[in-house]
């Protein structure tokens, strides 16, 4: 009576907890498109309201911010999602060189979790590993070994540039941003630490450089 009655609180707890995800998840992307729906609209609202708040100097640089921060953040995602298809298809050709089972299904997996920044690709791996190892140990081992080259190749090559690039971040600022923000605040701050670290960096070297200016250095 006493294991019925803990399954039965277990199992209604861990159907709730799906129930409420798939519920979140419909009611967020409803409202990203009624969002995208009313784009024009919301911006054009936004902007009598910080012109109806600030004066025309601040009114016309928060615009600014506002407009870098909406490209930083798109060219992020397109970055992000273009690393993620590199690391799949560089997966899938390792492991049909190296004759390892699953080759796509784990390189789909590894390339989704991939869109968490740097250190994404270790659950897939972790995941894929596993599925491998009820195959074969030693196929596992080399599994495991090959990515772990291949995320060296991505991490301290690839990603940087692919991202970095599109975000206009130098590589060794990518990295300290995911490593930072992930410490912090977890999964969304390794999502979200990027597109912010590149928005800061852009306006603190705008910053820098006016100052520069206005003391007649050249920047």
């Amino acid at each position: 009576s006493k294991y019925g009655e803990d399954f039965l609180n277990t199992t209604i707890g861990i159907t709730s907890s799906i129930f409420s995800l798939v519920v979140n998840l419909v009611l967020a992307l409803a409202f990203s498109l009624y969002l995208l729906a009313q784009k024009e609209t919301l911006t054009g609202q936004a902007k009598k309201v910080v012109r109806a708040l600030f004066s025309e100097k601040w009114a016309h640089w928060i615009t600014d911010v506002a407009r870098m921060t909406n490209r930083t953040f798109s060219n992020f995602v397109t970055g992000q999602l273009t690393e993620a298809v590199i690391l799949g298809t560089l997966c899938f050709l390792g492991m049909l060189i190296f004759r390892l089972p699953y080759a796509g299904v784990i390189s789909v997996l590894v390339g989704f979790t991939a869109l968490i920044p740097i250190f994404g690709a270790f659950i897939g791996v972790g995941i894929g590993a596993f599925l491998i190892l009820l195959v074969s140990p030693i196929k596992a081992l080399w599994f495991i070994l090959f990515f772990v080259i291949l995320q060296q190749l991505e991490g301290n090559l690839i990603y940087p540039r692919v991202v970095g690039k599109s975000v206009g971040l130098p590589g060794i600022w990518v990295l300290a941003a995911v490593t930072v923000g992930g410490n912090a605040f977890g999964l969304a701050g390794m999502l979200l630490a990027v597109p912010l670290c590149s928005v800061l960096y852009t306006l603190a070297r705008q910053g820098v450089n006016a100052r520069l200016a206005r003391k007649g250095l050249s920047s």
